[in-house]
């Protein structure tokens, strides 16, 4: 899906639930559901998120107020149009960056809010979904930002090294060389991310509900677990 048609589609989604708030004859009700995923490199975080919201749309048990969107990588475009932040400003979004500490320095000798104006944007916009409900966040440290929200679902996916190596070589187009590579960069600045931040361990199993082993499960098997998973904690 393009960025901009990406775009428009969480504004509409965000809109939806911005009349919904202010609609005076709706009943109170509580924030989310919400379920947020956090992946290592390779784990197939994204396919698997895409699956979930897909099964989500039609899944009876689970509430649904409004329609499941996927709030991915794409998110950072749609953080910069709500709070009107210059494009620029997207340099400075470090989840998947290595170079996080030259842009911490710039940030600490005024050269631009970077790092933080864009940490502090991401959490209000990921808040604001969580509430919204009826959203799939991937990364982000999304997990951490919406913990107190009782309606909300953590799961982390993991997988050996060298099948997330395969299927990030397979899915990029790249040696398994390379792709062992960039695995290792992305696993640590995913890592640091969450340290500096959020001052958490990432690999922690307790910031999750469920921590699963892609491995030997089809993107729908895993599917299956989460639904159940999520089923079972919104119950």
């Amino acid at each position: 899906m393009k960025s901009e048609s990406y775009t428009d589609l969480c504004r509409a989604y965000l809109y939806s639930s911005d009349l919904a708030e202010k609609d005076p004859t709706r009943a109170v009700r509580k924030n989310g559901p919400v379920i947020t995923i956090s992946r290592a490199t390779g784990a197939r975080g994204n396919t698997i998120a895409d699956a979930l919201v897909r099964r989500l749309e039609s899944e009876k048990s689970v509430p649904r107020r409004r329609p499941w969107t996927l709030f991915n990588q794409n998110l950072i475009q749609y953080v910069i149009e709500e709070h009107k932040l210059p494009e620029k400003t997207a340099d400075y979004f470090p989840e998947d960056k290595p170079d996080e500490i030259r842009a911490f320095v710039a940030e600490v000798l005024g050269l631009h809010q970077g790092v933080y104006n864009t940490m502090v944007k991401t959490a209000e916009t990921i808040r604001r979904i969580a509430r919204a409900g009826n959203a799939v966040i991937v990364g982000r440290g999304g997990n951490l930002i919406t913990a107190d929200i009782p309606d909300a679902v953590h799961i982390r996916l993991v997988g050996s090294q060298a099948r997330r190596i395969r299927h990030y070589a397979s899915h990029c187009g790249t040696s398994e060389a390379e792709a062992a590579g960039e695995v290792a960069r992305l696993d640590l600045a995913r890592k640091r991310y969450i340290k500096t931040h959020f001052n958490k361990d990432i690999d922690d199993a307790l910031h999750y509900d469920m921590v699963l082993n892609t491995d030997d499960f089809t993107n729908e098997q895993a599917v299956d677990v989460l639904i159940a998973a999520i089923r079972a904690k919104l119950a």
